[in-house]
């Protein structure tokens, strides 16, 4: 099975469409900007030794060997046995990297608008969890929890928090004075960059969506560069991108995309909003390149 994710999103419509499914007897949801393919059965599956423990194994896809992780395992949820005949493997790439993950059953796909996604983040403050990031209703009286996926495979794979960086090449970036806004609802992302510009001397604030972004533009104004991410509840990137170019007062202000979804329909949406530059998230020797060419 395969998804035209492609054809829904027009840029700066703040749309979204959430593939529903099931593990462990809950609903969740993943954008299927994310989502590659939907797999039954997967030939030549054979488990790695010394894995993860909620890495079950491994499979071949055409040309590329995809690791599978059992979602219900890593999130510490029951494996429901009445689900087995229709259990399916999600395909997914973001950071640029593909992966699988195991699912009880796929249900349907909604198609909400950003604003309608609740912040999990501000519901279950003081709780303690860390991969539950939105909640989306599809009806009154039901709720479909939205994942944070890249802390998942940060957490997986802590090796790609600290990808090499040729810092030699960037002795020129000069942080001091200059003010960056940073957009970014996953957690983990976001303190990764507070800390990257940080130590480099700029002035960063955060905001976990693109309404308060936008917000803290319109009351301030004292911001010398923008670096957003695509998905975020209330607005997402792209139309945070597009406010922007349409104010009057702030158009000519620099943004960066930085999303886990470095497909080139993204990057072609960046580009047709007037974005400086579309990044993929965990390029960061790309990323710190663009800040230090747009603040010097």
């Amino acid at each position: 099975m395969k998804l035209e994710a492609e054809s829904y999103l027009k840029s700066g419509s703040n749309e979204l469409r959430v593939l529903e499914y099931r593990v462990g007897g809950r609903s969740f949801g993943i954008n299927i900007l994310k989502v590659c393919k939907i797999i039954k059965n997967l030939q030549c599956f054979i488990s790695p030794p010394e894995a993860h423990p909620s890495v079950t194994g491994m499979f071949k896809d055409m040309d590329k060997v995809i690791p599978v992780i059992d979602l219900a395992h890593f999130l510490g949820l029951p494996s429901d046995k009445s689900q087995e005949s229709k259990r399916k493997v999600l395909v997914t790439e973001f950071f640029s990297i593909t992966n699988g993950f195991w699912v009880d059953r796929v249900d349907w796909i909604h198609h909400f608008h950003w604003e309608d996604v609740i912040d999990a983040q501000g519901v279950l403050k003081g709780f303690d969890q860390k991969y539950v990031i939105g909640i989306v209703k599809p009806t009154e009286d039901r709720m479909i929890l939205m994942l944070d996926y890249e802390t998942i495979i940060l957490d997986l794979c802590p090796n790609l928090r600290s990808k090499d960086i040729n810092r030699s090449a960037l002795t020129s970036v000069k942080g001091s004075g200059k003010r960056i806004l940073i957009s970014e609802d996953s957690p983990s992302v976001r303190n990764m960059l507070e800390t990257e510009f940080s130590e480099l001397g700029f002035d960063v604030v955060s905001t976990s969506d693109g309404k308060e972004a936008l917000d803290r533009i319109e009351a301030d104004g004292n911001f010398d560069l923008v670096i957003s991410d695509v998905e975020m509840p209330q607005m997402d990137g792209l139309a945070l991108t597009c406010a922007i170019r349409n104010s009057d007062k702030f158009r000519e202000l620099p943004v960066i995309v930085y999303s886990s979804i470095g497909d080139i329909g993204m990057k072609s949406r960046a580009n047709f909003l007037k974005a400086n530059a579309h990044i993929t998230k965990l390029n960061v020797e790309e990323l710190l390149k663009k800040v230090e060419e747009l603040t010097n």
